[in-house]
């Protein structure tokens, strides 16, 4: 998998600037957070990739259905889920 670069955000999405430049950096995991926390419709650039995550807390959504719902808007910005897997964690969080 080539390496991904782009700017680097902070902990609250804000672009980093460090020495007076925009902070340039390995992007994989930052992109595909980015991806599994928003909703359609939030990025102008392509307004059907977001994973609506939000819309499954507190549902009985199967693992099976989370992950297909995952793997779909991955592979819509062109990752492999299979290339990443081991970095994204799944389990849903019960009350």
């Amino acid at each position: 998998m080539a390496t991904e670069t782009d700017f680097l955000l902070d902990e609250n999405d804000d672009i980093i600037i460090a020495n007076g430049d925009l902070l340039i950096g390995e992007s994989l995991t930052q992109e595909v957070s980015l991806i599994l926390r928003v909703n359609q419709g939030e990025f102008k650039n392509d307004p059907l990739i977001g994973a609506n995550l939000i819309q499954l807390v507190k549902t009985n959504v199967s693992n099976s259905e989370l992950k297909k719902r995952v793997k779909l808007h991955l592979q819509r910005d062109g990752k492999d889920y299979n290339q990443i897997k081991d970095f994204i964690n799944l389990k849903r969080q019960v009350e």
